[in-house]
């Protein structure tokens, strides 16, 4: 007792409990934080949200009010105001929110004193307590942990903001820092809900939880029907807690922005009465994890302002654009199994040397059967024209026995592929083991009479389709439209369809990533083209191939550097060419240039929809008759 009062009497201004946070991530070794989704979060991301959720929200209030009345109310409800982290870790978003209500105490008592024209003694004593903070952990540790951290956290206000207020007794918080599972346990009514849930990818969550685990969240969560981010389920819970006049704000992943996790996410929360009123949409992560991050605020009530990327903007979407929200746009049926994604291997040893090409086929001439220019998005992104440097061996639906007769490929795979396809957990993918992961039997067949197809990089910076020959292989990061008519080239390099790319799309640490059933299966094509149009289309979409192949191979580029240096280039033939396509794109679509691209886009979508409800037939990838 001595030595707490002692203590007591010390100046704490000095001391950060932000340390805690090291120390917990340091006591957690590298496998189970990776596994379990632990990250440090640093105190300038932490204001990112305590900020627009509660420093914001009651310095306009304390403005707007003007009488004692008014604010006297204030003072009761900020006495009852709480607020809650389901994954408060060592308490450091806690701590952060304690310090900034104690300095908004301090503002609405100023300003009550200004009123009264005369100063107030008894209105120092505090009544924002520690008692109005709550969190849950599943590390016992990391509990203790946040316990002292809002223990320290009252001592340091009271000596920062020189408050009269006594720092003993201290505060028992067992009942508010409470080690559970936030997934699988009620939360405590709070008025805000704030704080850095688990990051974890929806591939890694088995491996790294466990089956049992995963299919209990699966089971809770019945309407999620994809794996998503661990995190997507936090920003569920959040906005099922909060009233209709609540806030909240979440760290995530960037990928709570885009594919199936927004739906999970973002999509759930602006499609349930939810609104996204400041955002971060995209920053590389201050700590450890090598993970960019999206930062969200939102409520119920529908906000005067809205901030993206410290902007001011009419709207923020699900996809943390400032764009109309396009996530409404439904996949079309005439659409589906004209985009692909590549052949997925799983399996190193499929890849091979040109040398080893050479060399079998010199043996076995048959072998060149199963033998393919492996084209991958990376090498359609950074290679002139796309032209792929490795080779693949492709068994493709073949028995063992008919692979076996291509005895030096089928010698080399079984070496060099059957080691890792051993340890698989998928029984199909260990037992034929000589056969891709994903093979791909639709796209081999949509691709069977074409003389070429068109792909595009998963992820890039541009997302612009290139021509490539039909015996090029398609890899799983490359995206392929299997049609060769350059008029379906030509709308898919055009402004109309690559705004589309843009609004649907995820990004991948600043690129886009481009999505075969959010950005392709959705895109609603021209309907009523006129002929002469789509020739026109067709004709300027080979001009452009031409000009492209020829700056390429005279380059030696492959096409993200073409784009980068001429495509914002008026004076380049690149530029002119692109002008010349998007002009006629327009009148095709029958669009002007006052008119929102995105919103006539998803209004077509809709209207083709329901036209496919109808049973009626709609255009999709294919030029008309």
């Amino acid at each position: 007792m001595n030595f707490l009062d002692v203590s007591a009497r010390e100046d704490w201004s000095k001391v950060r409990p932000a340390i805690f946070g090291n120390l917990f991530e340091g006591t957690v070794d590298k496998k189970e934080r990776h596994a379990r989704g632990i990250h440090f979060t640093s105190e300038a991301d932490i204001m990112k949200i305590v900020r627009p959720t509660i420093s914001r929200y009651w310095e306009e209030r304390i403005e707007a009010a003007t009488t004692i009345a008014e604010l006297s109310a204030l003072q009761l409800e900020l006495q009852s105001y709480r607020v809650l982290d389901p994954a408060c870790g060592s308490g450091n978003f806690l701590y952060m929110a304690y310090q900034e209500l104690k300095r908004i105490e301090m503002l609405l008592l100023d300003k009550i004193s200004q009123r009264r024209k005369s100063a107030n003694e008894q209105m120092q004593m505090g009544f924002v307590t520690p008692q109005q903070f709550y969190g849950m952990d599943t590390n016992p540790f990391a509990v203790e942990l946040a316990r002292v951290t809002l223990m320290i956290a009252r001592k340091i206000a009271i000596d920062n903001l020189k408050l009269t207020e006594p720092a003993l007794p201290l505060d028992t918080l067992d009942n508010n820092i409470v080690c559970q599972d936030a997934l699988f346990s009620e939360w405590q009514k709070a008025d805000v809900i704030i704080g850095n849930p688990p990051f974890l990818g929806g591939k890694h969550m088995r491996i790294a939880l466990g089956d049992e685990y995963i299919d209990k969240v699966f089971q809770r969560f019945p309407d999620v029907k994809d794996s998503v981010d661990f995190c997507a389920y936090w920003f569920r819970l959040a906005h099922n807690y909060i009233d209709e006049k609540g806030r909240a704000g979440l760290v995530g992943t960037n990928s709570v922005s885009q594919g199936k996790s927004r739906i999970a996410a973002l999509d759930y929360i602006t499609q349930n009465d939810g609104y996204i009123h400041e955002a971060v949409s995209t920053q590389p992560w201050s700590g450890e994890a090598k993970v960019h991050v999206s930062i969200v605020n939102l409520s119920k009530e529908k906000p005067e302002k809205y901030y993206l990327d410290n902007e001011l903007v009419s709207r923020i979407s699900s996809s943390l654009k400032a764009t109309i929200d396009v996530s409404p746009a439904v996949r079309l049926k005439a659409n589906v199994n004209k985009c692909f994604q590549g052949v997925i291997p799983v399996g190193g040893g499929f890849i091979v040397t040109e040398q080893q090409v050479k060399d079998w086929i010199k043996a076995d001439l048959k072998n060149q059967q199963i033998l393919k220019l492996y084209s991958t998005g990376e090498k359609l992104a950074n290679n002139p024209n796309g032209i792929p440097e490795r080779w693949i061996i492709d068994f493709n639906d073949m028995s063992i026995e008919e692979a076996s007769n291509y005895s030096l490929p089928f010698k080399h795979v079984k070496s060099n592929v059957k080691p890792e396809r051993d340890k698989n957990r998928r029984e199909v993918t260990k037992t034929n083991w000589w056969k891709y992961g994903e093979k791909r039997p639709a796209m081999r067949k949509a691709l069977a009479f074409l003389s070429c197809y068109f792909a595009v990089p998963e992820v890039s910076k541009w997302s612009i389709f290139i021509f490539c020959p039909p015996e090029w292989l398609p890899g799983n990061t490359a995206k392929i439209v299997t049609s060769d008519d350059f008029y379906i080239l030509g709308i898919l390099t055009s402004k109309v369809h690559r705004l589309w790319v843009r609004a649907t799309s995820s990004t991948l640490k600043g690129d886009t990533r481009y999505t075969h059933n959010t950005c392709f299966e959705t895109f609603p094509f021209p309907q009523t083209p006129d002929a002469k149009l789509v020739n026109q289309i067709r004709a300027k979409a080979e001009e452009l191939h031409q000009y492209r192949t020829q700056q390429m191979e005279a380059k030696q580029w492959g096409i993200t550097t073409l784009y980068n240096k001429f495509f914002n280039e008026p004076a380049s033939q690149l530029y002119k060419l692109h002008e010349q396509l998007d002009k006629l794109m327009m009148q095709t679509y029958g669009f002007n240039s006052s008119d929102n691209i995105l919103e006539k886009l998803l209004e077509l979508n809709l209207e083709l929809a329901e036209k496919e409800k109808e049973g009626k037939t709609i255009i999709g990838c294919w030029a008309p008759n």
